[in-house]
């Protein structure tokens, strides 16, 4: 049981709230109901039954829900709930009970076995902690979750953030019980935007690239077009590399020049290399001063750990020494390299590196909220049964996955990122948006850049929060 807090009364920003159930599952409802809260504007205050009675307002939470004071919320914890959580198995889609309050529209997961009651600290706690990965074995080649095998797939609600809508539900109990509810804002804002950059590369035409074009593409033909379309590409291809036109390197200060306006950014770089997948780069001129104009920009710097650097620590260490070094000052952010997270090491490993901020928790495979959430979140170890002292900010979208694996046209991807705005919006969460400096790239990304400018406009239009990770938490949390 956590805590027990001395104080008599509910005070502003805090809660009382007591909890109650098998020892094994306290932490869990613990962790569960303060990341239901927190966005609230309230801090749960743990206290036991008998002085949240003599208060008479706050949450219980346990197995005892009958017979409280009008207001005290009470939402019961059922066997049932406590016999899934113990067994390690897939949640079936038809076990999902449905809610609609008319706009909204979001799955249940747990409650009464006669479904008239729901349980939204079970149902958050299963979505929150990466419950479902953890019991789902199947991964792709990089040893990533697919979409294809999450419930969201099945549920059809990729884009729509079930736990934000558990929030708002609970929310409206509380002000029903006379309990006070003052979402948290934005610095002033309802919604934030943060732009994020990984920057896999730092300029195009390298050997193997140039390998690429005149070998495999105009003499092999991998392309599959007609000569005079070659020979085209290939002009092309050796006036931008003669004339010093990097598309790469030149995004990385057009960029800036789009975000700079409108807020600030995070730009994720690599600092070393340790698989096929990664390539390197080192700190040369043009990037230093890069860096400087980043730095006098209010730009944050995160770090993209090389390809093993997910799950093995003398990479990642090494990695996070050297970025510091570029920068001058160690980062708090951190997103790793193919969105690769392989729990419990990952995590594990970047808390012990001292990260505060993780954005890694996207499906390469397709848009939405993999862990059912818009809003910044503590993560959990399941394994330890305790959460970590990392915060993720939940990506949301990447624009290779829109154009690449979901082979959206320019018009689709634009349409399918203006709904997660819309879901950020409605909910006064925070949309996390990857792109890659591969931006005015028209021979290989063309549509690209569009995709970037006018998703950055909209979030302006509509009043976001345009910020950096390491700037969204400081004035959130």
């Amino acid at each position: 049981m956590p805590n027990l807090s001395p104080e008599l009364k509910p005070t502003a920003g805090y809660l009382p709230c007591c909890i109650e159930g098998p020892d094994a599952w306290l932490p869990k409802a613990a962790y569960a109901l303060r990341m239901l809260l927190l966005p609230l504007g309230l801090m749960p205050r743990w206290v036991d039954r008998a002085t949240l009675r003599v208060l008479g307002q706050g949450v219980y939470y346990g197995p005892e829900s009958a017979s409280w004071p009008e207001g005290v919320v009470a939402i019961a914890l059922h066997e049932r709930t406590l016999t899934y959580f113990s067994r390690y198995q897939p949640y079936k889609p038809c076990q999902v009970r449905w809610r609609d309050t008319g706009a909204v529209r979001w799955p249940v997961l747990f409650g009464s076995p006669n479904g008239e009651a729901d349980d939204p600290i079970a149902s958050t706690f299963f979505w929150l902690s990466g419950w479902q990965e953890r019991v789902i074995q199947a991964r792709d080649v990089h040893g990533r979750v697919r979409y294809a095998d999450s419930l969201q797939a099945a549920l059809g609600i990729a884009t729509r953030p079930p736990v934000d809508a558990t929030r708002l539900a609970l929310a409206i109990q509380l002000v029903q019980h006379g309990l006070p509810v003052r979402p948290r804002r934005w610095q002033g804002h309802r919604w934030a935007f943060c732009p994020t950059f990984d920057i896999d590369y730092v300029r195009k035409w390298r050997l193997g690239i140039l390998r690429r074009e005149f070998f495999s593409y105009l003499l092999q033909n991998q392309l599959q077009k007609s000569l005079r379309d070659r020979l085209g590409r290939a002009t092309e291809v050796l006036q931008f590399w003669l004339g010093g036109h990097d598309p790469f390197r030149e995004a990385l200060n057009r960029i800036v020049d789009y975000v700079q306006p409108l807020g600030s950014a995070t730009f994720f770089l690599k600092t070393g290399a340790t698989s096929a997948y990664d390539v390197p780069y080192r700190l040369n001129r043009f990037l230093q001063n890069w860096l400087h104009r980043l730095e006098a920009a209010g730009m944050e710097v995160g770090l993209h750990p090389s390809y093993h650097a997910a799950t093995h620590p003398t990479h990642l260490f090494q990695e996070q020494k050297r970025l510091s070094q570029w920068c001058r000052r160690s980062p708090v952010s951190v997103r790793t390299h193919y969105l690769r997270w392989i729990a419990p090491a990952t995590p594990r490993l970047l808390a012990a590196a001292g990260f505060r901020i993780d954005s890694s928790l996207g499906w390469p495979d397709h848009e939405g909220f993999r862990y059912g959430t818009c809003m910044p979140f503590q993560l959990f170890d399941i394994e330890a049964n305790a959460p970590l002292p990392i915060w993720e900010f939940p990506l949301a979208v990447m624009e290779s996955t829109l154009f690449v694996r979901r082979k959206l046209t320019v018009f689709e991807a634009l349409q399918a990122t203006h709904t997660l705005l819309a879901a950020c919006q409605h909910y006064g969460g925070v949309c996390v948006a990857l792109w890659h400096n591969t931006l005015w790239d028209g021979l290989d990304f063309p549509g690209w850049e569009i995709h970037f400018t006018q998703t950055l406009e909209q979030a302006g239009v509509h009043r976001a929060y345009i910020v950096d990770l390491r700037s969204a938490l400081a004035h959130w949390h």
